[in-house]
């Protein structure tokens, strides 16, 4: 099989050969970044209420368009104010994510525009206008940048006012942008109450003449079977991205996943298929035994080992010489906290660090087994073990109903990007064993519920994947192509629906049978 990847701007540039690389091309100027023209429902669902206890929803319009344009539309926005209701929330927060989650270089762009126009049904406040609506960019952390703020006149009436707002490219963070976002905080004196509907189009950021973007390049690498976790969600080093055992079963019973005074042992172990290589490390898989009874949260919380309060948590973390170590530790009685799980010194308060194991790398089965309550083993892939004993007291926290967490962490910001692949999850001894090798083409949603900072980048890679295809962001305006010749006119859309930002990449999942052809293909990048 004869595969290439290609990027072209004007032109098609080509690198023969087997080892699937691309090349970028020639450098081009830098284009405005559409956020949202609102020609379809497509840009609209990228919005939704941020924050604000004033009710708001968001939807598209294609009967109203900022150039009067039959075949386009645009975001219509009500918001439900109601000052004695709301008081100091009286108020509402739009954020627009950029498409596909890209996560762009502010400091390319030196406007922020955008057209919008109010209803002039909406309500007015002591000052005479429609509300002080203001407007900014979000950093893929999830703070806010302001770039400033309109009082929105009443006249004339009905008609659009468009906005351009400068960006200044010193400002701090400026450099992952992932959304914009527009606010109305109206809780004072004389805040509005009642209905207020408006129209937002053609949001845009516009370009720095100054600035030229070599075009994406593209690549493949083949696909591992399995269920991929990726750090996929950009700017966040310590995300999480989980699977979790359910409540019930398939008929709705209790499902019993705790090793508490079990009949006989009871072992958790987690198989690695591909990790990240040396140079990420401190990238971590990881398994997190919590007791239903003190997750704060529920079950779905995302941060469930620093929110509940008793949590066992297996470490599994490469080092920066290629080996792996594995490491036992535990909380009990310390919500919204993890000192305790580092605690090696009993000087320091209760020690939940208890013991650590290594192995030549991270790949392979680590499996953590429960004799009894107390008596636990820790086991590396080599068969390198270490035994140890939980104090009893401590075990008796951990009794069902208890979840069992699967799932990875990037830990630092060059690792964001980077990803695990499971090939199996097992639980004996326990009255609802479990096991997963994960050959599906979709994760098996009667064992497992997603919780993760980005869900998107939960992926169960069957056994007909063949490639991952990757192409470096931004990517604004470039579509993918494939064909199994070079021939003119044979390049069509692959159709490829899997598709995810992982880092500063776009990644999407090829098939064996979405290839060109039995023999020999070609992928490239095309901006018309």
């Amino acid at each position: 099989m004869h595969l290439n990847a290609t990027s072209r701007t004007t032109g098609l540039a080509l690198l023969s050969g087997l080892a699937l690389i691309a090349t970028a091309g020639q450098g081009l100027a830098q284009d405005d970044y559409i956020i949202g023209s609102f020609d379809t429902n497509t840009d609209a669902s990228q919005w939704s209420r941020w924050w604000g206890a004033a009710p708001q929803t968001y939807e598209w319009d294609p009967t109203v368009d900022a150039a009067n344009n039959p075949a386009s539309g645009s975001l219509k926005v009500t918001v439900d104010f109601d000052l004695a209701a709301y008081a100091g929330d009286n108020q509402f927060a739009a954020q627009g994510n950029f498409p596909n989650g890209e996560v762009l270089d502010g400091t390319k762009y030196t406007k922020l525009d955008f057209d919008v126009r109010f209803d002039p049904s909406s309500p007015q406040n002591t000052d005479g206008n429609f509300g002080n609506l203001e407007y900014g960019l979000g950093p893929s952390d999830w703070s806010q940048i302001g770039l400033g703020s309109l009082a929105v006149p009443t006249t004339p009436a009905n008609e659009w006012i468009h906005v351009s707002a400068p960006i200044d490219p010193a400002t701090a963070k400026l450099n992952a942008i992932a959304r914009v976002w527009l606010k109305i905080w109206s809780g004072g004196t004389g805040g509005l109450t009642g209905t207020t509907i408006f129209w937002v189009d053609n949001v845009k950021l516009i370009a720095s003449t100054n600035v030229v973007t070599p075009p994406p390049t593209l690549t493949l690498q083949p696909a591992t079977p399995g269920l991929l976790m990726a750090a996929s969600a950009a700017g966040q080093q310590y995300q999480r991205q989980n699977v979790r055992t359910l409540a019930t079963d398939p008929d709705g019973y209790p499902n019993s996943y705790s090793w508490v005074d079990a009949s006989g042992p009871v072992t958790y172990s987690m198989t690695i298929k591909n990790f990240p290589d040396a140079a990420h490390s401190g990238f971590q898989a990881h398994m997190f035994l919590v007791p239903e009874n003190v997750m704060p949260y529920g079950a779905n919380d995302n941060s469930i080992d620093w929110n509940a309060a008793n949590v066992v948590f297996l470490q599994i973390a490469n080092n920066a010489d290629g080996t792996a170590t594995a490491a036992f530790m535990y909380k009990t009685n310390l919500p919204s906290g993890n000192a305790m799980f580092w605690n090696t010194d009993p000087a320091n308060g209760a020690v939940g660090r208890l013991v650590t194991v290594s192995d030549a790398s991270a790949m392979g089965t680590w499996s953590l087994s429960f004799k009894n309550n107390t008596d636990v083993t820790l086991t590396a892939p080599s068969g390198a073990s270490t035994n140890f004993a939980l104090p009893a007291d401590a075990a008796l926290l951990f009794a069902d109903p208890l979840y069992a967490y699967f799932g990875i962490q990037p830990n630092q910001t060059g690792n964001i990007g980077q990803a695990a692949v499971f090939g199996r999850v097992q639980i004996t001894g326990t009255l609802n064993p479990l096991e997963d090798t994960f050959t599906g083409d979709a994760l098996d949603t009667t064992k497992w519920a997603v919780v993760a900072a980005d869900a998107g980048g939960i992926v169960q890679v069957a056994a007909d994947a063949a490639y991952w295809l990757k192409w470096t962001a931004p990517a604004s305006g470039f579509e993918l192509r494939t064909s199994p010749t070079l021939q003119p006119g044979s390049w069509s859309d692959p159709g490829l629906t899997n598709v995810f930002q992982m880092g500063s990449q776009k990644t999407a999942l090829v098939s064996k049978s979405a290839l060109p052809s039995a023999r020999q293909g070609f992928f490239q990048l095309v901006k018309p």
